[in-house]
């Protein structure tokens, strides 16, 4: 989808570059023409109304792309508090499988998950291994007082954990609506087609304003779709804090 847009926003500057020609060069076209001083007033209308417009759809979705952030941290927390939990049983009987369990989840959360997700899609081998932790915490048995207490924490963790891992899924479907695209990029069009028939002195500095416009526009609807999108392209969120799960289990082991 990222390499399709990235070449949909080229196709388009290559597209204004052809309309600003055709206006200029068209003696037909050339009565269309605007004064600047007539359209001047309702042009800057306009660009008023779609900067507001799409100043707010960013701070929208970046909010979004915080969040998104914000509960894999969660989650991750979630899991880790399942693993330390284990030491409260022993390990002869549970501890060790608790966290064998856990660990089991968090590399396939990094090493399946992720990937997938990039793809707009789940894993079935990390959804495998989550069943499995909620399998685990059904089999535990506590025997002691200790172990009841830890117990209840630890059916609070998976819960949270539970909760948070599916707000995560669900983060994979884009927020924004198709029709705010089509009215992103329909007022960007207006507005660019607007200013390109604008009646100027100098062609060539009309042309380069309209391209650094229409860059500034395109830029900008290019951020919107990559916080969008919170698992792929430049602006990816990692596994960063799973990674680290797996780096504090393998000090561990050392």
């Amino acid at each position: 989808m990222f390499n399709h847009f990235y070449l949909a926003a080229c196709i388009f500057l290559l597209c204004i570059t052809a309309v600003f020609l055709l206006v200029k060069k068209n003696p037909l076209l050339k009565r269309f023409s605007l004064d600047l001083d007539i359209g001047g007033i309702i042009y800057g209308g306009i660009v008023a109304v779609y900067s507001i417009l799409l100043a707010f759809i960013v701070v929208i979705v970046w909010q979004q792309y915080q969040n998104t952030g914000d509960r894999i941290q969660e989650e991750s927390t979630k899991v880790f508090n399942l693993y330390r939990a284990s030491y409260a049983f022993p390990d002869s009987t549970t501890g060790k499988k608790i966290r064998t369990t856990v660990i089991n989840y968090v590399t396939s959360v990094v090493n399946d998950e992720f990937p997938s997700m990039e793809n707009d899609t789940t894993s079935a081998i990390t959804q495998k291994r989550y069943n499995q932790v909620w399998d685990m915490v059904y089999a535990i048995r506590p025997q002691t007082d200790n172990e009841k207490v830890w117990y209840a924490s630890m059916v609070t963790s998976i819960n949270q954990f539970a909760e948070a891992r599916s707000i995560r899924i669900s983060d994979i479907d884009p927020s924004l609506p198709p029709l705010m695209w089509k009215i992103l990029i329909a007022g960007g069009l207006i507005i660019i087609l607007f200013a390109i028939l604008f009646k100027t002195n100098n062609n060539k500095t009309h042309y380069l304003k309209i391209i650094l416009f229409s860059v500034i526009i395109v830029f900008n609807l290019i951020l919107v779709n990559m916080l969008d999108h919170p698992y792929k392209g430049m602006l990816k969120i990692e596994p960063s804090a799973f990674t680290k799960i797996l780096k504090h289990y393998k000090e561990e082991q050392k």
